[in-house]
């Protein structure tokens, strides 16, 4: 019996101590995994955030992914961060939708700017400016009506005869006579070229006259909406010719002329036609015809002068 007492004393302590070494066992190993988890690096500190804004929408949704396959294998603190970087993304993702707003603003807004045609810019009042000279291809473009002053074109070979639709001594009151609006068409001119008056200032109302021109002008505008109209200044006299005494119809005077040219343009302005002032061009400091053959018409060096003056005064 005292053996047996001895051997379970001995088998009593060596439970005993065995219980003892297992909970300093199990104490040692909480206490190493504590110690060995404060000792790892840190889990939460992961690349910044500032670096996944910067990549592309369709990069960081893959880097996402990436981080949630990676988080899959870490301790919880990892997932509590994954979920921070997902959360960022998304925001960054809302800004970029905002930038792709704004990009689009410039389109819509270049969509509305309109700028007014040439035309409803110009200032009819006023004679048409000196522009770019044309070369003479120009005149095939062009028809040319009125009286001796515009038949002198083919005569000095400016402009092709058939062009011209003129006669010699014709005034207002007859044009319609004389000129066939149907020919004038069957050219198809672009520009329409018209000259009308110095057969009439001297014993006509230049207000009678300026009616009659203005409704054949219209005429021709209408048949042709889309050709440009040049209403053409009608030349001044020479001095010598003012003073002759010795014509039975009547005296030439510039002041006449001046005044007549004034309607004319009053005329093409109301009317959006284009107003070619060769008058100013061709007269000399006195205001009077600066080279003639009968104190009326033009010289071969003047008629130089007025192509030039079609050629340089254009409107686009």
């Amino acid at each position: 019996m005292k053996i047996t007492a001895a051997v379970l004393s001995v088998v009593f302590a060596g439970s005993y101590m065995s219980c003892v070494v297992h909970n300093e066992i199990e104490e040692y190993k909480k206490t190493s995994s504590a110690e060995a988890l404060v000792s790892q690096p840190e889990q939460t500190t992961l690349p910044e955030v500032t670096t996944v804004t910067a990549v592309p929408v369709t990069e960081a949704a893959l880097l996402t992914e990436a981080v949630t396959s990676t988080a899959a294998a870490e301790t919880t603190v990892v997932t509590t961060t994954e979920t921070t970087i997902t959360t960022t993304v998304t925001e960054e993702v809302t800004t970029t939708e905002e930038v792709t707003t704004t990009v689009t603003e410039p389109v819509t807004s270049a969509a509305a700017v309109t700028e007014p045609p040439v035309a409803d810019m110009y200032d009819y009042a006023s004679p048409v400016p000196e522009a770019a000279a044309k070369d003479s291809g120009y005149y095939d473009k062009c028809a040319f009506i009125g009286d001796s002053h515009i038949k002198g074109m083919s005569g000095y070979g400016l402009v092709s005869d058939s062009r011209v639709f003129a006669r010699n001594g014709m005034s207002i009151s007859h044009i319609e006579e004389y000129i066939s609006i149907d020919s004038v068409c069957a050219i198809a001119p672009e520009n329409i070229y018209i000259m009308m008056g110095t057969n009439g200032v001297m014993w006509m109302k230049a207000e009678t006259m300026i009616s009659q021109y203005e409704e054949f002008i219209n005429k021709l505008a209408s048949r042709m909406p889309s050709a440009n109209i040049y209403v053409i200044s009608i030349p001044p006299v020479t001095a010598e010719r003012e003073t002759r005494a010795d014509v039975a119809a009547g005296k030439y005077l510039n002041s006449d002329i001046n005044a007549y040219n004034s309607l004319v343009l009053d005329m093409a302005s109301r009317n959006k036609w284009y107003y070619l002032d060769l008058n100013s061009e061709i007269k000399d400091g006195n205001g009077c015809l600066s080279s003639s053959t009968d104190g009326v018409h033009m010289t071969k060096d003047l008629y130089d002068v007025f192509g030039e003056v079609i050629l340089t005064h254009t409107v686009n």
